[in-house]
């Protein structure tokens, strides 16, 4: 639930500073990115135990080349949900923000840009029938 207020609330700073912004000349746009390869947000959604956890979040990302083979298997059947099929990269995410801020963009203004491979079109309707995911959360505890 914290994770969803914050991210209402940056889409809502990104509209107001815009809206407040814009008359002197400034322009306001976010990223929003999707599941990115290689960072420690990827790692955090990859393993339950490591949710909550940077020493474990640390761990598993320098450990990342070593995935079981599960592991892998799942990684990998979630990349078919994506209409990209694949997970982003960095620089995918560095793309973006140079998009943003070039004459490109010059009338783009209190908008979120979604960086996903489309991702958030598929997901918010599957992941919860995904079953690598259920497995996932039915080990949680509560």
């Amino acid at each position: 639930m914290h994770s969803s207020a914050a991210k209402a609330g940056v889409d809502a700073i990104t509209k107001v500073l815009a809206t407040e912004w814009g008359p002197h000349g400034i322009r306001i746009a976010g990223i929003v990115p999707g599941a990115i390869e290689g960072t420690e947000g990827f790692e955090r959604l990859g393993d339950i135990n490591n949710l909550n956890n940077k020493n474990k979040t640390n761990s598993s990302f320098e450990k990342s080349a070593n995935r079981g083979n599960d592991e892998k298997k799942a990684i990998d059947q979630l990349k078919t949900i994506i209409p990209a099929q694949r997970f982003g990269h960095v620089q995918d995410i560095a793309n973006a923000a140079v998009f943003l801020a070039s004459p490109a963009a010059s009338y783009i203004s209190g908008t979120n840009l979604v960086v996903d491979g489309g991702a958030y079109l598929t997901c918010p309707n599957t992941l919860f029938a995904f079953k690598p995911f259920v497995e996932m959360w039915s080990q949680a505890k509560l």
